[in-house]
């Protein structure tokens, strides 16, 4: 029985979490893309409209591209509003466009690509204090959209948040990812290669949250180069 049927049975008797589709694609580097299963029926029943279709939830081995988070070092509207958002992931499948979304995840998996509703931070205020007690500014609104793709949020990678501003950074991206729980390197390397990337959270005024290619986090200005490492869902 073939991927998709498995997920469509809601049976995945022989699909895992670490499991892995080799592209014939290649990313920004040169390197072929590779997908992991990151883990299974996460989602389920989540969002304003509930999700009701199982599912598989895929990340890249590698990031995809390097890109900064906006044009400026600038985190008004959030996450929402970002050039990341609006610009870079992609908002619909269109294959005119060269947007991540069409790029790369359209060739591979077309419209097994699973629609979801996610809550995204959608606001900034620089006069609140963040969740690590800086007075920097904090994410301060969410909104539901309509999502094909969007980038993991802290809890997503490490369990916890660290660098995010609030709660409005998390929405339904409130649990760890089993591929990380369980193998835990892949958080910010895989084989031989370690990489850096950003996460969907404002943490202050100047700065979205990132994943450190030392296994560090931290938080680094908007307009900075990070590794673009995105989430989605496969039905």
């Amino acid at each position: 029985m073939n991927l998709y049927k498995q997920i469509e049975n809601c049976t995945f008797d022989d699909i895992y979490v670490g499991d892995y589709i080799v592209s014939s694609q290649t990313d920004s580097e040169n390197r072929t893309i590779i997908w992991l299963i990151a883990d299974i029926n996460n989602y389920l029943y989540s969002g304003d409209t509930a999700l009701d279709k199982c599912h598989a939830t895929i990340i890249p081995a590698y990031p995809l591209d390097e890109k900064s988070m906006n044009s400026s070092n600038d985190t008004t509207g959030g996450y929402k509003e970002s050039k990341m958002y609006t610009e870079t992931l992609g908002t619909d499948i269109d294959d005119s466009k060269q947007d991540i979304l069409n790029k790369y995840l359209v060739p591979d998996f077309n419209d097994h690509i699973l629609k979801y509703r996610n809550l995204v931070s959608d606001g900034m205020d620089s006069s609140r204090s963040n969740q690590y007690g800086a007075t920097s500014g904090a994410s301060s609104g969410w909104a539901w959209e309509d999502r094909y793709l969007d980038l993991m949020s802290e809890v997503n990678v490490y369990g916890s948040t660290v660098w995010s501003s609030s709660g409005y950074d998390i929405g339904i991206d409130n649990r760890q990812y089993a591929i990380f729980e369980l193998k835990p390197e892949f958080i910010n390397s895989y084989e031989t290669s370690h990489f850096s990337y950003w996460l969907k959270a404002v943490s202050t005024l100047e700065r979205f949250a990132y994943v450190g290619s030392y296994g560090d986090t931290y938080a680094g200005i908007a307009s900075n180069l990070s590794g673009v490492r995105p989430r989605f869902l496969i039905k």
